[in-house]
């Protein structure tokens, strides 16, 4: 493995680390014991007091579009809570499930439909509760009321998220490929991002980078999040770590 390829996956996994600490009980708030029918965007009027997202959320949401204008989609692949897990799940999936690449290709397209749809509930729906709120109590006692409480749209939503984080047990990273919507929208960033992964006009797409690739994917294509896994994979040395300012293949 080349130097910057191991320099990589240390400060990925290491990042990844830290972030679950900084985020992770954010993002399992956002998931289990958020009201909302969209977690992590309305959290100024949440009534759920124990959650942190309270104080982080619109910094979060700085941080990660101003990450993404740098390093693109990079968030998913070292800060994102639910990317981590689904990633680690992968490394121990049971059978992998390979989705072809016409398939994965439509799939794909799945991530800006819940992108569309979570904006119409967001902006003309006024982001609805599904959910009563438990404002303070012990988490694992909060959440078996939340769901007690809440609407069959919220029940849904919040066992179809989490299922399809698990679910990489069978296809690897099935919900930040084909699901989240905040991958959708930072994926839109991989074009002008200012330093990114990318490969050489002369690649063969002999597919070798896939590989070692959780997203399945190639450099700079759709679901790339810039992670480097891919830096020692290609025996012509075709993919690299540039700057926008570099020439552009």
């Amino acid at each position: 493995m080349t130097k910057v390829a191991v320099i990589f996956k240390r400060v990925r996994w290491s990042m990844r680390a830290v972030f679950m600490v900084i985020l992770g009980e954010f993002a399992f708030y956002g998931i289990f014991r958020c009201p909302f029918a969209i977690p992590y965007v309305s959290c100024e009027t949440c009534p759920v007091v124990q959650c942190p997202g309270k104080k982080i959320w619109l910094s979060t949401w700085i941080a990660i579009l101003g990450s993404a204008i740098i390093f693109g989609r990079a968030f998913c692949g070292y800060a994102c809570p639910a990317g981590t897990l689904s990633d680690i799940f992968a490394k121990f999936k049971l059978i992998k499930i390979k989705i072809g690449r016409t398939l994965d290709k439509y799939l794909s397209a799945g991530k800006y439909i819940v992108l569309a749809a979570s904006l119409i509930y967001l902006f003309v729906l006024s982001n609805p509760r599904w959910a009563i709120p438990i404002r303070t109590g012990e988490f694992f006692q909060s959440v078996g009321l939340t769901f007690q409480h809440a609407d069959n749209l919220w029940i849904y939503r919040t066992l179809i998220i989490s299922g399809l984080i698990v679910f990489s047990l069978l296809i690897p990273n099935i919900w930040c490929r084909y699901f989240c919507a905040t991958g959708g929208i930072l994926e839109l960033f991989n074009k002008i991002s200012i330093f990114k992964i990318r490969k050489a006009k002369s690649c063969t797409y002999c597919n070798q980078c896939r590989k070692s690739c959780s997203m399945d994917t190639l450099p700079l294509e759709q679901n790339c999040t810039n992670c480097g896994d891919c830096l020692n994979d290609c025996d012509k040395e075709l993919i690299s770590f540039k700057k926008q300012t570099d020439i552009i293949v």
